[in-house]
């Protein structure tokens, strides 16, 4: 079983953001940022019902996101800092 960065459950009726906007903010922090710094960062932008969509998955929570980037190296996850990865986001 996966670890959890203790992101609360989704919201209904959700926003639905693309992941390269996660990896865009991560990325404007070339020194990383805090987990709860995005995690307020992700709230004050988007709002508490907002879930996130990338070019293969839909529906996920920013838990479930920052998972699924962590296993595509889009980011990197450490001492509870997010770093940008070093696989690039797609072009489109």
């Amino acid at each position: 079983m996966r670890p959890s960065y203790g992101f609360p459950p989704l919201m209904p009726e959700a926003t639905a953001i693309h992941g390269h906007d996660i990896i865009d903010l991560v990325a404007s922090y070339p020194d990383g940022i805090r987990l709860s710094q995005l995690i307020e960062t992700v709230g004050e932008r988007y709002g508490s019902a907002v879930t996130f969509h990338t070019c293969s998955a839909a529906g996920m929570d920013l838990d479930e996101l920052l998972h699924f980037l962590e296993a595509r190296d889009k980011v990197r996850i450490s001492g509870g800092v997010v770093f940008p990865g070093g696989s690039p986001a797609c072009d489109h």
